[in-house]
């Protein structure tokens, strides 16, 4: 429990200085500010080959972000990197939830269930299958609604809606659904919202270490 509150708020306070970076930031320092969790990506992926080179590419890629900081020259134009990181992310979790979706495959929310309660009630399990579409659906929206944003719409409105409205849009869309869920299965044991984070990190894991 600990650990998740301590992610969810590291989380929020660096979603709060990407959105003060990109509205009263010094220029150039929002969009290499939301970079870090890609170039942090990057440096895992690596790490997971070499610890030595992911080290190596992760003390690199800083060293480049503070000599752009304070170049004396202008820095490029690097605001259309700004909706980047909030796309991908949720074009990457579109893609972990849809592939389960392929026939043949079970619906990653099914996995979870089953992960947690064994046996599923066919109502259950057919339930869990249109869940996954519904994520799939939320992160496509969500990806759409941010790329909409930052072509059509200030500055400032696409990072409340990226960066501030993120957390708070996905925690809401966890209690609609569990709020859903208790009145159309009352008669069913439903696991806690900190059980479904385990279960899905669990499956995560799995999913990487199939990848290795």
């Amino acid at each position: 429990m600990l650990k998740i509150l301590l992610v969810a708020l590291g989380v929020l306070g660096y979603e709060g200085l990407v959105h003060w970076t990109a509205v009263s930031g010094p220029p150039g320092a929002g969009p290499l500010c939301s970079l870090v969790p890609l170039l942090l990506l990057g440096c895992w992926l690596i790490a997971r080959r070499s610890l030595v080179s992911g080290l190596t590419l992760a003390i690199a890629l800083l060293v480049g972000l503070f000599a752009l900081l304070h170049a004396r020259a202008p820095l490029p134009d690097l605001k259309p990197l700004y909706p980047v990181p909030h796309i991908l992310v949720n074009l990457l979790l579109l893609w972990f939830f849809a592939r389960t979706l392929r026939a043949g495959r079970e619906p990653l929310v099914t996995q979870m269930a089953r992960h947690e309660h064994g046996t599923l009630p066919p109502d259950i399990e057919l339930y869990t299958r249109h869940l996954t579409r519904t994520w799939c659906i939320y992160f496509a929206g969500m990806a759409l609604i941010s790329l909409l944003l930052f072509a059509f719409a200030p500055l400032p409105a696409w990072s409340w809606f990226a960066n501030l409205l993120n957390i708070p849009l996905l925690l809401l869309m966890f209690v609609a659904e569990y709020a859903y869920r208790l009145l159309r299965f009352p008669g069913f044991s439903h696991a806690s919202f900190l059980t479904a984070i385990r279960a899905f990190r669990a499956m995560w894991r799995a999913a990487v270490a199939q990848s290795r």
